[in-house]
């Protein structure tokens, strides 16, 4: 085990350095800079701002500046919101973009497994019908189109929950709903055709014909074996949560990086843009770490097969 987690450091270090490098030339393959845009400025003013960012300084210089900041875990200052470094900004903007990142996952996980299990324990009845229309709407309806859905139904109709500002826990349902969708309609699928198959297995047969308590059969024979799936498309699941969180948050006005980087973007803000790039590449891969982790727990026949191939 403790080789398996030195190996994956060092490829989490190395996708970490492609990353960075291919988002730096990814910038400078723009034409012109985050000073070139309508409003036209003195030719002096110019050379001077470029100049105090450095973006008069010939690439590969320009390469090893932004490489020597990073390992030094320094972001640098945006262009956009002078005077505030990116730092602070991720510090700032994190707090809003994990609560409501978590608040969707826990949702996508509890509900998707509950209704997957109840689908599958009641196949081809009315629950299972109605948990695979549901799961066939949340992977159909993008999170961009569901949330002003959302908006337009509990804010504006009803006028029940906040839907363009930052109130608190108030203010974070609807983006939760809206990004929690498509995982728990993927969970749902996955965990209701994977219990339906483990219940036909041989096993399964032979714990109920021992007379063995049906809940404890689901809990013990058919769940651990069924949520092998689900485990396995976590890591996708919580990378689509957090770049769908860009959308949601601006949608929804939350004082997260979601929206720092949308602005970012909009306003060719590279220091900004590759900061939380980098901040989110950082988070996805150590995410999926951790996946391959609880992969390899609940299933030991995955470490025995490593064993096996070494």
């Amino acid at each position: 085990m403790l080789r398996t987690v030195l190996n994956r450091l060092v490829q989490m270090g190395l996708t970490l350095w492609v990353i960075a490098t291919v988002t730096f030339l990814m910038m400078q393959a723009v034409p012109g800079d985050p000073f070139t845009g309508e409003r036209k400025l003195p030719d002096e003013v110019l050379r001077n701002l470029r100049a105090h960012y450095h973006l008069d300084e010939p690439v590969p210089v320009q390469y090893v500046m932004y490489m020597k900041n990073l390992l030094t875990l320094d972001l640098g200052v945006s262009i956009k919101y002078e005077s505030r470094t990116v730092n602070d900004m991720v510090k700032e903007g994190f707090p809003v973009s994990a609560r409501v990142g978590a608040q969707a996952l826990l949702l996508s996980v509890l509900v998707g497994l509950f209704l997957g299990t109840v689908a599958a324990l009641r196949h081809n009845r009315g629950l299972d019908h109605t948990a695979t229309v549901l799961a066939v709407l949340g992977v159909s309806i993008p999170g961009f189109v569901l949330a002003p859905l959302l908006q337009r139904l509990f804010g504006v109709e009803w006028e029940l929950l906040p839907i363009a500002t930052y109130e608190g826990a108030a203010s974070t349902i609807l983006p939760t709903a809206a990004l929690a969708a498509f995982p728990l309609a993927t969970i749902t699928r996955l965990m209701r055709s994977g219990m339906v198959e483990v219940l036909n297995q041989d096993y399964v047969r032979t714990a109920r014909a021992k007379g063995l308590p049906p809940v404890w059969v689901v809990l013990r024979h058919t769940v651990r074996n069924a949520i092998l799936p689900v485990v396995t498309v976590l890591g996708p699941l919580m990378v689509g949560i957090m770049t769908g969180s860009f959308v949601i948050e601006s949608i929804f006005s939350l004082p997260g990086i979601g929206k720092y980087f949308v602005e970012s973007v909009i306003n060719r803000d590279y220091p900004l843009i590759m900061g939380v790039t980098m901040f989110y590449s950082f988070l996805l891969i150590s995410a999926n770490f951790l996946v391959d982790l609880l992969y390899e727990w609940i299933d030991p026949r995955i470490r025995l097969t490593k064993k096996e191939g070494m």
